[in-house]
């Protein structure tokens, strides 16, 4: 079967465009014809085979990304909106995507193809999100599809935004923290030993700095094995405790409760929550089923826990703001503004000033983390250069006769 793009005129004199499947260009005009549609023009849709397929830039034949979602959630609304077909929409989609997302498409086009609905095909692909599916289910029970979908994008947007804020306040520091281990460790192995030689070479005794330095560097290259073995044995443990659902659990709490750093991500999941929560609400989503979605939005494990917490209890009758005050980490603003949007009926309202205020909190922690963590880490690297080179000169002053005082 080959798949044909066209325009045409129904009974109403109304124009339309969208795919159909034949045999051949006039059993596809046939089929037309037999739906009463008077057929304007047809086009028989390109293969993949004749499209672009191949790529000098190897980022290309990379899988779907989130931004690749989002831009095509995009262009979907937009000829959704311009009254193109579900189905014209994916087709054209999947023909201008990334070469190596072209095949997450086409396979949402064949299940559409197939009478499915859009929920099912992105549920079958699993690189979609709940929040994305819980949404697309609503636009088209609404059939309000395009509009839901430029707000699936956005939300997207908004959440990698969030997440490159919190990376981008980690990078520097953890940079910097790797750059001063990988010093130090190349300077007592390297650096000191040829240090040691010289001043072996003198017959002058040491200074106590630089005795202190030449032990810490003698010390280490005969542990060196043993040092690189244990760290590599913690980080494999770590990754498998981290994995593991009970122990990512604690290690989750955890990392709320560390300075600084547990601020921030307390604000980060209070953003995300509200975010998520007030658009899934706004676009009619039960309460209990936005809860649902949530517990699978969140990253952090302990916060997630208390989202099924509150789930559960309101299965059981209770309102939203009781366990989440009871068993939560959220900003306390938060948690005293849902009881008030409860009351007053304005829970998705609520939500959303929440997240306005709380987003501009979040990048004000993540300036004060950075602002805070770039200097003490400067003044480590720098601590361990000056100690090294003064020990140094301080040795060679020494062997030259002098007195160091």
């Amino acid at each position: 079967m080959t798949i044909f793009s066209y325009t045409a005129r129904d009974r109403s004199g109304q124009q339309i465009s969208d795919v159909v499947n034949g045999t051949s260009r006039d059993a596809a005009i046939m089929s037309l014809r037999g739906e009463g549609l008077l057929v304007l023009q047809i086009n028989e849709l390109k293969q993949q085979t004749d499209e672009k397929s191949y790529s000098l830039n190897p980022l290309d034949y990379r899988s779907i990304r989130s931004q690749d979602i989002e831009n095509a959630f995009h262009q979907i609304a937009v000829m959704l909106r311009s009254g193109v077909s579900l189905l014209a929409a994916v087709e054209l989609t999947r023909k201008h995507a990334r070469i190596g997302t072209r095949k997450v498409w086409a396979r949402i086009a064949e299940r559409i193809q197939q009478g499915g609905a859009l929920k099912d095909a992105l549920i079958e692909q699993k690189v979609f999100s709940n929040l994305t599916v819980q949404l697309v289910a609503v636009g088209e029970q609404t059939g309000h599809l395009g509009t839901v979908m430029d707000q699936a994008a956005k939300e997207m947007a908004s959440t990698r935004r969030l997440k490159k804020q919190i990376t981008s306040a980690l990078k520097y520091p953890a940079f910097t923290l790797l750059f001063a281990i990988g010093l130090v460790v190349f300077m007592l192995t390297s650096i000191v030993p040829e240090i040691k030689k010289l001043l072996l070479i003198m017959g002058k005794p040491m200074p106590p700095i630089t005795q202190a330095l030449i032990d810490v560097s003698d010390w280490f290259v005969e542990n060196a094995a043993f040092m690189g073995i244990s760290a590599l044995v913690f980080v494999v443990v770590f990754t498998v405790l981290y994995n593991w659902p009970p122990t990512r659990w604690w290690i989750d709490r955890f990392s709320l409760r560390l300075p600084l750093i547990g601020h921030v991500l307390r604000l980060s999941g209070t953003v995300l929550f509200c975010r998520a929560m007030g658009l899934l609400l706004s676009s009619g989503v039960l309460i209990v089923d936005a809860l649902k979605t949530m517990e699978a939005l969140h990253g952090n494990k302990f916060m997630a826990s208390h989202v099924a917490f509150a789930h559960s209890r309101v299965l059981q009758g209770s309102s939203l703001a009781e366990p989440l005050v009871e068993k939560s980490r959220y900003m306390d603003l938060v948690l005293q503004m849902i009881r008030v949007g409860e009351n007053s009926g304005t829970l998705d309202d609520i939500l959303r000033e929440m997240t306005e205020y709380h987003d501009e909190l979040l990048e004000q922690a993540i300036a004060k983390l950075t602002g805070m963590i770039a200097p003490m880490m400067t003044i480590f690297v720098g601590g361990i250069i000056g100690f090294v080179y003064a020990a140094f000169l301080v040795a060679m002053f020494s062997a030259a006769g002098g007195s160091p005082s």
